[in-house]
């Protein structure tokens, strides 16, 4: 029962994991452009593409079906305004505002509630808006339709209403603005602008393949695009591929590799089998007690077809059962797993097609596994020696295959053990490894991106000093790491190509940035205050990145990083910008006053709500039109490996529920094994053996099996947790420690196992077992 709710609800990740954006119609056709950087070293999947191309591939490739460019965009201020202008009610909204043109929703099976798409979002300053989105905005969506936002500092027209998007795509629409609104704010003519969140789809025509458009991309490339910058080729990447790549990502942020979904299943279908293991072991382990039973029937009649049919066929009731009750647990379950994993399966699910097929076919599978052979061993005995009570079961060939069935459980056990470790001590890792920087006790709030919000940086410093608590305050653009970011390019001063030196985080920050951060310099100093470009600080990886051995010697080198040529005034040591799956980038730091948009604030943690209180009053106070929100740094960081510490949770169930069921397994054979020798258990005792040396005797032969599956499941393990760490460029060692504690575990909870049949077959009066003699 526990092995088929294990088996049915990874099936319903699985099948949920792969339903995504699988309901548009014209999925077949639908392609991403992406980049994929040049070198070969350090390659670069990158999703977003230069600002003309979507235009350009209409206008160089007329035979496409469709093309369409979109935006998306998160921690947007949106507010809803009177008639006068004036904030009515202040939102701010995560990843879920977009910006996108009309032939989005031709390609996209996105529909609306109320609206016309065809012209909906073709003038600048218009929007949709889903169902959901517009009754919190408004109360009643019906209601929307021509009422204004205030987005960005502009005035937005509702001109539609959006059906609320399933939970099973990558597009997690809420706000969706006309294209338009951008271009008026973009320079949509240069090829070298680029941003990782422009997104550019393409629909192909049903004679043409992915191959043989990528070729014409090739040669776009060659005219568009190389002659600005020639470090990457553009590519096609099916839209059903999108929610599987972690190397490039997608508007959610989440993704779910096929490696993970091969691994799920196959863990499913180990504990399916394993269970079915149990069922053998202890159905065996009881053929003893049905002996008489298949003699009595073989003696009336009864054929060797028949037999297998009738045990067969209790199995199946049994299976059937088990079945049954496993669906009550999968209903219990399912909230618990939806908030574990983030994902939305309902009820419903349990009801669909695919669902109801495999569950008959697992029933199918478990009945075979679980009673062919159990069956077999019983139908098989013979009536005479049955009758004559001179039945055995204990055959070298049987005792093997149980000793083999207890082995193959172990081995996935164990393996699943291991696994759970690495994965745990990775987690941990993330959390305790240095980034470079403070991340402890620092609060990042944003600031209004209006310039005259920007204005009022000084005036806030000064007001934010004043409560007590903060210890230290600095603005810049973002923080340390923030997993995006600005990025630029670098050029040396004798660097006449096209192409730039290396591609930089570009941060800029107040000089307040490097004490509260603790950022540590390695030689000269960091620059002076300014409210605009006149000096950089650059991290240790540019240095070598330049071919410079000694940092002192980068001090007084022109660079010019965005088009700004300034001397490198101090070099840091080098920190983290991204997650700790990427290696360091290289970082550029300086002045940038106007850009400002983020407080970071250093406090006592003792004085936090008090702190965060005063904040908002600030806030208020000067952003009276600004949705004050915060977030803690280290937390911050700690969501980068959400995911993983989602699927470490569920590795650890599924670990204890493979122990579990191998525990049974291990209950059947040591069973099995008391009523089988319980003559010899007698005689041993009659002889004077004590009880420590029958239990040790029984539970020795447990131990040899045990650490002959550890031998099998270590290097199976130690192999795919190797590949499953590699793509953490900071990533720990698999030291010894992990495979002691998985034997030793073993070992223990085993030992507990049998311990108390063994102690009880140890202990029994040794002339009940005798007196038949």
């Amino acid at each position: 029962m526990v092995g088929f709710a294990a088996f049915l609800l990874i099936f319903l990740v699985i099948q949920y994991e792969q339903s995504f954006d699988n309901f548009h119609k014209k999925d077949n056709n639908i392609y991403r452009v992406v980049r994929i950087g040049k070198n070969p070293v350090n390659r670069e999947y990158r999703t977003g593409v230069p600002f003309p191309v979507t235009q350009g591939l209409r206008t160089d490739f007329p035979q496409l079906a469709n093309a369409a460019a979109i935006y998306g965009t998160g921690g947007v201020q949106v507010n809803v305004t009177a008639a006068d202008g004036s904030t009515l009610k202040k939102f701010k909204e995560g990843n879920n505002v977009f910006i996108t043109e009309p032939q989005f929703f031709k390609m996209f099976d996105f529909s609306l509630a109320e609206g016309n798409i065809a012209n909906a979002i073709t003038e600048p300053n218009t929007a949709l808006l889903t169902k959901d989105i517009a009754s919190k905005y408004f109360g009643d969506w019906k209601t929307a339709m021509g009422k204004t936002l205030k987005i960005f500092g502009l005035p937005i027209k509702v001109t539609g209403i959006l059906n609320n998007p399933p939970s099973n795509t990558d597009f997690p629409l809420g706000v969706v603005l006309s294209y338009a609104t951008l271009v008026k704010n973009v320079d949509m003519n240069n090829w070298g602008n680029i941003s990782d969140e422009n997104y550019c789809f393409v629909q192909l025509p049903g004679n043409y393949s992915r191959e043989q458009f990528n070729k014409l991309l090739a040669r776009f490339v060659d005219k568009h695009i190389k002659p600005v910058n020639p470090s990457y080729d553009l590519t096609l990447q099916p839209l059903k591929e999108i929610h599987y790549d972690e190397r490039l990502g997608n508007f959610n942020g989440r993704t779910f590799s096929k490696d993970l979904i091969l691994a799920l299943s196959l863990i499913g279908l180990f504990l399916l089998i394993i269970a079915c293991v149990n069922f053998i072991n202890l159905t065996t382990a009881q053929a003893i007690n049905r002996a008489r039973e298949v003699g009595v029937r073989k003696a009336l009649g009864g054929n060797r077809t028949q037999l297998m049919l009738q045990f067969l066929g209790e199995t199946g009731i049994t299976s059937l059962l088990a079945l049954i009750g496993s669906l009550i647990i999968v209903f219990i379950c399912l909230p618990f797993l939806n908030n574990l994993l983030e994902i939305h399966l309902s009820t419903s699910d349990l009801y669909s097609a695919n669902l109801i097929l495999i569950v008959f076919g697992a029933l199918m599978l478990v009945t075979f596994l679980s009673g062919f052979c159990p069956a077999l061993v019983l139908s098989g005995f013979n009536p005479v020696n049955v009758l004559k009570s001179a039945v055995s079961s204990d055959s070298k060939k049987g005792i093997f295959f149980r000793r083999g069935l207890v082995v193959f459980q172990f081995v996935i056990a164990q393996a699943l053990i291991i696994g759970t470790l690495i994965v745990a001590s990775q987690m941990d890792y993330f959390r305790t490894a240095d980034m470079g920087f403070n991340k402890e006790a620092i609060i990042n709030a944003g600031i209004p991106d209006d310039s005259l919000s920007r204005t009022k940086v000084d005036l806030l410093r000064n007001e934010l000093y004043k409560v007590p608590g903060i210890e230290h305050i600095s603005f810049s653009m973002n923080a340390p790491a923030d997993n995006g970011g600005w990025y630029t390019d670098l050029r040396t001063t004798n660097n006449k190509s096209n192409n730039p030196d290396m591609i930089v985080a570009m941060k800029g920050a107040d000089t307040g940035y490097f004490r509260l951060y603790n950022l540590q310099l390695v030689s000269g100093r960091i620059y002076f205050p300014s409210d605009t470009i006149r000096e950089f600080v650059v991290n240790e990886t540019v240095v070598k990145n330049l071919g410079i051995k000694n940092p002192q010697d980068a001090i007084g080198k022109l660079i010019n990083v965005n088009g700004k040529t300034f001397p490198i005034v101090g070099v840091v040591k080098d920190f983290h910008v991204n997650s700790l799956r990427d290696p360091i980038n290289p970082v550029v730091m300086t002045t940038i006053k106007g850009a400002y948009g983020l407080a970071n604030i250093k406090l006592n943690l003792n004085k936090a709500k008090t702190v965060i209180a005063a904040m908002e009053n600030i806030w208020n106070e000067n952003f009276p039109d600004y949705v004050f929100e915060y977030n803690f740094l280290d937390q911050s960081i700690a969501d980068y490996y959400k995911q993983e510490n989602q699927l470490s949770q569920l590795y650890k169930i599924f670990s204890g529920i493979a122990i579990f069921i191998s525990c049974l397994g291990l209950y059947g054979l040591i069973s099995f094994m008391a009523v089988q020798r319980k003559k010899e258990i007698g005689i041993r005792k009659v002889l004077g053996a004590p009880v420590r040396d029958i239990v040790i005797m029984l539970s020795r032969e447990f131990t040899i099996l045990i650490t002959i599956a550890f031998l099998i499941a270590s290097p199976i393990a130690w192999y795919f947790m190797h590949q499953w760490l590699q793509q953490y460029t900071y990533r720990i060692m698999i030291g010894v420690w992990f495979f002691a504690a998985t034997i030793l575990c073993s070992l223990g909870i085993a030992w507990l196992t049998v311990g108390y049949t063994a102690i009880k077959a140890a202990i029994a009066n040794p002339v009940k077992s005798l007196r038949t003699e």
